[in-house]
């Protein structure tokens, strides 16, 4: 089925990630990377990039680093570090077609990009989300 125009116009919008964390600034090993694929507990015996989120990773994720659909895990952890942590973010963040991001500072259990770089790198508007707790402790 043909898309209509009114498919055409919604595709062209800009979205707005209206709450983030910057990206990791640092290149990643597999089990630094398998760390951050997942809140939870990696599944016995099971590697994060075997689960629905490590499938849709290396469908969707791994083209935006020149390697087929579905390429091998170690592949595309090879990749993102031959390609360096700037570029993978840069890539990545230009791909998601996110015209602004309102970025969350308050918690960065890795070193991440600050609202600046996370805009500069996705070449979009980035602002930072006040923190109510924040706020209530300062008065």
């Amino acid at each position: 089925m043909a898309a209509g125009p009114v498919h055409e116009r919604l595709a062209a919008l800009e979205l707005v990630d209206h709450h983030c964390h910057g990206a990791v600034t640092g290149d990643l090993d597999r089990a630094g990377f398998e760390s951050l694929l997942t809140e939870g507990e990696a599944w016995p015996g099971v590697s994060p990039f075997d689960s629905p989120v490590g499938l849709a990773v290396r469908r969707h994720c791994a083209p935006l680093l020149d390697l087929p659909r579905h390429a091998p895990a170690d592949a595309y952890v090879a990749r993102r570090a031959e390609l360096g942590a700037a570029e993978v973010n840069r890539r990545f963040l230009r791909a998601a077609g996110t015209g602004v991001f309102c970025v969350d500072t308050g918690y960065a259990p890795h070193p991440v990009t600050g609202p600046a770089e996370l805009a500069e790198a996705a070449g979009a508007t980035a602002y930072e989300v006040v923190r109510l707790e924040g706020v209530a402790e300062a008065v």
